[in-house]
Parts: structure tokens; C-alpha cells; sequence
């Protein structure tokens, strides 16, 4: 009987996880959820620089999840969209909100309980 090396099996998780693991992409996918973004666009609005960036997109547009339109070469304007696979990550940040929601407290509670602790500590 042929054994399978745990290598070989393909897990749906594990593959998405690599994805949406990789420093940025999420952001990148929950920015183009609200729309078609360009690239300084993208670039502003998460605070990453740009030869990251054009590793992640061009990473993100490989894997099917992006796409890129040429608007104009001079100068040259690029758009980001989320394709059809890209908008249906939708459905895991709609996930991760909910859990969010139910199981994380809102960062001023944090930072009022932090507060409250030290509050109890005496200093000698």
C-alpha cells in the first residue's frame, strides 16, 4: 500500500492562509473591497512602500485575486480591482467581523482596563 507524504496532500486552508498571510495582502483586498483603487491610491491608505507594494500586487494579480488596468500611459496611471475570486474573500472579512464582534473588545476598553490596573498598583 502506497503511503502519501503529508507534502503531497492539498489543503484548501493551508492555501489560502499562505495567500492572505503574506504582509499586506489582506489590507490590499479589504481596500479594493470598497472599490478600484490606484497605486499610490493603495500605497497612502495602508502605509506601504512602494517596492512592496509591487511585489503584493503583482503576487495578489498571479493568483487570479486582482486585476490591472492600464488607464493612461503618460503619465502612466494604473487601476487595481478585485476580480470575481478576489471579491469573494468578502465572505472571511465578513467572518473575521463578526468573531471580531463577539470576541474583542474595542481598543479604548483596553486601553480604560489597562488604565484601571495600573491605577491599582502602589508604587514603594
Amino acid at each position: 500500500m502506497a503511503h502519501e507524504r503529508h507534502d503531497d496532500l492539498f489543503c484548501p486552508v493551508l492555501a489560502t492562509l499562505d495567500l492572505l498571510n503574506q504582509r499586506w495582502n489582506l489590507h490590499i483586498v479589504r481596500s479594493l473591497l470598497g472599490g478600484k483603487k490606484r497605486f499610490n491610491e493603495l500605497g497612502r491608505e495602508n502605509g506601504i512602500n512602494p517596492r512592496t507594494l509591487r511585489e503584493r500586487l503583482l503576487a495578489l494579480e498571479l493568483e487570479g485575486v486582482i486585476s490591472r488596468t492600464v488607464v493612461s500611459n503618460m503619465p502612466p496611471n494604473v487601476e487595481y480591482a478585485l476580480t470575481e475570486k478576489g471579491q469573494a474573500l468578502n465572505d472571511i472579512f465578513e467572518a473575521l467581523g463578526c468573531w471580531g464582534r463577539r470576541w474583542m473588545k474595542p481598543r479604548a476598553d483596553c486601553c480604560e482596563e489597562a488604565h484601571r490596573r495600573n491605577a491599582d498598583v502602589v508604587e514603594v
